[in-house]
């Protein structure tokens, strides 16, 4: 299955390593890039469609539009069954992962750096959500 994969993230050097994870795991995609949450939002609002797949990997603190800023937007359009924001953060706060466990959309709260392990249970958890169970 192909995706639409947004990588929302302002260090480039994570979002390089991001990518070449992301590609290593063999997670097929459309890979779009944004360094806030921005740009990203208004992507989503004139490209988001029912008919397609979406993993997003969000970092929550970046500057213009935060993650969190991002999230209470992307809530009032996107569903859960063909969306999941994997959040990306170098803050482990108890409270932040409390906050995010209660938004439908999050799939899983990532704290940096991400590992080859950690990516290839993302892409099992996109697999189990997205391909299984599907119409043959």
């Amino acid at each position: 299955m192909n995706y639409q994969i947004l990588l929302i993230e302002d260090d480039p050097i994570f979002t390089f390593l991001l990518e070449k994870g992301i590609e290593h795991a063999k997670l097929k995609g459309d890979l779009h890039n944004f360094s806030n949450g921005k740009p990203a939002i208004d992507y989503l609002v004139k490209e988001y469609s029912d008919t397609s797949n979406y993993i997003i990997f969000l970092d929550l603190n970046m500057p213009v539009m935060n993650g969190w800023e991002f999230m209470d937007q992307l809530e009032t359009f996107a569903k859960t069954d063909n969306c999941m924001v994997f959040v990306l953060t170098s803050s482990a706060y108890r409270n932040d992962i409390e906050r995010l466990k209660k938004k439908p959309l999050v799939a899983d709260f990532v704290t940096k750096p991400i590992t080859e392990y950690i990516l290839n249970g993302i892409k099992e958890t996109i697999e189990d959500r997205f391909e299984k169970n599907q119409p043959i």
